[in-house]
């Protein structure tokens, strides 16, 4: 269970620092020529963004050499939740909705629940946090602050700069965070960065090994790393998505449930047994 914990601590962190605000990033040095290949390279990967209304897939998440299995799901705009299982029984889950987020142990019938707003405030920025952009991390996009999904037409508010292997970078710069993008040879998006500095706060998604899905594709490698008071890090394994498939129902606490602060959580699961 500590390890299930660690893994519901690595989201909270992402939720932390997923947080944006809107601003204009003027372009990078480039050449007339290495800015149109750039603008070109740029439109292929938003075209791999596929509509949906609603997602799943089967996940296994890998933690300290150990691995566990669940699902996740997104009614998109609306909910995002992944749940973790032992034996095939779901044992917790992390469901996101616009206005909040619930961590749920159902081995001991508790939950903890904190306002998306109030998760962005942590880390010190305006209560400007979305669920597209936990769905955009998930299935590997370019969010832009402020606008949703990047489209072809948001190519001009990134600074673009070359990197070694055929690799491009996108940032976006404000003064409260640093946002860059990373896609390589074959233009896919492989990966995504956010630094806080003011909070000494850092979080990277890299992806790898693409699953073809709808007209596009969702990453079937994952890993991530957030850094704030301590490190935390996991790797994902994405397989099987599915697009607009009926999702399952959203956790809704049963008179059996208890509802605890996160600090109450996060005490109950340190006195559990490993």
């Amino acid at each position: 269970m500590k390890r299930i914990f660690s893994l519901l601590s690595l989201v909270m962190a992402l939720l932390l620092v997923s947080a944006c605000h809107s601003s204009k990033k003027t372009l990078g040095t480039l050449t007339k020529e290495e800015m149109n290949s750039a603008k070109t390279r740029y439109e292929a990967v938003v075209a791999n963004q596929f509509k949906y209304d609603a997602f799943q897939a089967k996940l296994k998440y890998s933690l300290g050499g150990k691995s566990l299995s669940g699902r996740l799901t997104i009614e998109h705009g609306k909910r995002l939740s992944l749940t973790v299982t032992v034996m095939g029984i779901e044992v917790a889950r992390v469901e996101a909705t616009p206005e909040e987020v619930m961590v749920v142990d159902k081995v001991d019938k508790v939950y903890a629940k904190v306002a998306f707003a109030e998760a962005a405030a942590h880390m010190g920025l305006q209560e400007e946090a979305k669920l597209e952009t936990l769905e955009a991390l998930f299935l590997g996009r370019i969010y832009l602050p402020g606008s949703g999904e990047a489209t072809k037409g948001d190519f001009a508010k990134f600074a673009w700069y070359p990197m070694p292997n055929n690799e491009m970078q996108a940032d976006y710069v404000t003064e409260q965070y640093q946002l860059s993008y990373v896609f390589d040879a074959n233009n896919r998006l492989v990966v995504t960065q956010v630094k806080v500095p003011a909070k000494s706060s850092s979080f990277v998604w890299e992806y790898d090994s693409p699953v073809a899905v709808a007209e596009g594709s969702v990453p079937g490698q994952h890993t991530l790393t957030a850094s704030a008071q301590q490190t935390l890090s996991a790797q994902l394994s994405m397989s099987s998505p599915a697009v607009n498939k009926k999702s399952g129902a959203a956790f809704r606490p049963s008179d059996n449930y208890r509802q605890v602060s996160f600090p109450e959580l996060v005490e109950i699961v340190k006195n559990l047994k490993p």
